[in-house]
């Protein structure tokens, strides 16, 4: 069924007017924040520039329906990976999810129903992302699943720009046959104790875009900008694992 887009609108506004006054403050907040960071349209320069590296755990792979379970996010500030700035938020569930599910994850029953509060949790990762721009694996899905949670549950937009880990390192990397994570992971000898988890796989996304930031810098990419540009330019020519 076809949307116009001022109908979309229209809910988003209803959704944030029964917000609690507390969560509406923080929005407004937050909105005026992102006016006065507004990037130059050459972007930071990647020496310098602060970006986002995000995983999510849900309760499936479907983008359409799955709920979110948590939010795992680690900053990379001027090439550098910031464990001091990091964010990992369990969101409360009306329900567990399926056995499988946990053992993926190790997010028990009693954990999902005594979670936090799902608006004050998205706000919480809106007021961490920042303006940045957001790296995650196979991005297309966690771009997803956060645009629809911000639509239907705070009544806002995800601003952010994303770029696909999946799309860049073979790019960049491109006499590998590495197609996951896990593969990636191994390929650069990054063995990590902790797999499946939002804060740990977000740390591992940050480890991986270390390196990326490294090759691009060899190649002449200076800015984030220049980097959106290549994964765009990639994602166009069908190179994703």
């Amino acid at each position: 069924m076809l949307r116009l887009p001022f109908i979309s609108a229209i809910a988003r506004r209803g959704v944030r007017q029964r917000l609690a006054a507390p969560i509406r403050e923080r929005l407004t907040r937050w909105q005026a924040q992102m006016q006065r960071d507004r990037r130059p349209h050459t972007g930071e320069p990647l020496t310098l520039a602060r970006l986002v590296a995000l995983d999510l755990e849900t309760t499936g792979a479907r983008m359409d329906r799955d709920r979110l379970l948590c939010i795992g996010a680690i900053a990379v500030r001027a090439r550098t990976v910031r464990l001091d700035e990091s964010l990992e938020r369990f969101v409360r569930q009306d329900q567990s999810s399926s056995v499988a599910n946990i053992l993926i994850h190790q997010i028990g029953g009693q954990q999902q129903l005594g979670g936090e509060d799902p608006a004050g949790a998205l706000v919480d990762c809106l007021e961490f992302l920042g303006s940045s721009v957001v790296v995650a694996y196979r991005a297309e899905f966690d771009a997803t699943i956060l645009r629809r949670e911000f639509a239907q549950v705070l009544g806002t937009r995800l601003p952010n720009r994303f770029v696909d880990l999946a799309i860049l390192l073979p790019s960049l990397f491109p006499s590998t046959s590495n197609d996951t994570l896990e593969d990636w992971l191994g390929y650069f000898g990054l063995g990590l104790a902790a797999r499946h988890q939002a804060l740990a796989d977000a740390y591992a996304n940050a480890l991986l875009l270390l390196i990326v930031l490294e090759r691009a810098s060899r190649l002449g990419l200076k800015t984030t900008d220049d980097l959106v540009r290549m994964e765009k330019a990639q994602r166009w020519l069908g190179l994703r694992r």
